[in-house]
């Protein structure tokens, strides 16, 4: 599986985000920006519709990120994700769609469909695949993690969700630590979920523990920031902006 760090940042961002109850709502709009140091490389919205499919009315989700500034200049990246779901069904998704383009020389374009009752998926990369049941594309499966009240997790929990993604099964898990609250930008200070996804230690990450995740500890469960420990320096994703919260917000000037 092909992954930038791109990928990652959008994977972690979007790791708990959806639909129709008690946290969000079908329009809710949240924007990021990525830093790598001290630089502004990139920039990330995850957009949420309700829209008819198929005759079932669903929820569609957008995860989009592209890189801005002198990183754009130097390497353009853009990451389109998204995911057509059921709400009335954990949020098991009916199709999905991966659009990457990285510099002038890759491209990758993959469309998934998902048989939730033969356990299959059909991409139009590799074709016909047999899965294991309730699989989820990278953003369905985000939205269906925020839909869990994460507030009973005990500390060192770990949770898994199986996913197809990048042209593999592949299962994601993240290990819930404790709360704390952090300060963001001028948004202010809010109380967070911290967790930590058990992620391979690769050429990218220094270490098992270098990639951490803080999620809002209010009713919308919104995904506030990613922290990246790299070899080749660090990381951050911020939220910078919110539009149509279900709920208020959690954060206090």
């Amino acid at each position: 599986m092909k992954t930038t760090l791109l990928t990652i940042l959008i994977m972690t961002s979007a790791l708990f985000s959806t639909a129709q109850n008690a946290a969000f709502g079908p329009k809710e709009k949240l924007t990021y920006e990525i830093y790598y140091a001290f630089v502004t490389g990139a920039k990330m919205t995850l957009e949420t519709r309700s829209i008819n499919y198929e005759g079932k009315q669903i929820l569609h989700v957008k995860a989009f990120g592209k890189t801005v500034g002198l990183v754009d200049k130097i390497y353009k990246i853009s990451e389109d994700y998204q995911s057509w779901m059921d709400p009335n069904k954990n949020y098991l998704p009916y199709k999905s769609l991966e659009d990457v383009h990285e510099g002038a020389s890759y491209n990758r374009k993959i469309t998934v469909t998902f048989d939730h009752e033969n356990n299959t998926i059909n991409s139009t990369k590799s074709g016909e695949h047999k899965v294991k049941p309730n699989c989820y594309d990278i953003v369905s499966a985000a939205y269906y993690l925020r839909s869990m009240d994460l507030s009973k997790l005990y500390k060192g929990q770990v949770v898994s969700v199986n996913t197809w993604f990048g042209n593999e099964e592949w299962p994601l898990q993240v290990k819930y630590i404790d709360t704390e609250t952090i300060k963001i930008g001028k948004l202010g200070k809010i109380k967070c979920y911290k967790f930590v996804p058990v992620v391979e230690v690769s050429g990218v990450f220094t270490d098992k523990d270098a990639l951490k995740l803080w999620i809002s500890a209010d009713d919308n469960k919104i995904p506030i920031r990613a922290q990246m420990s790299l070899m080749v320096g660090s990381a951050k994703v911020d939220l910078i902006s919110y539009e149509n919260l279900q709920n208020p917000t959690g954060f206090v000037k």
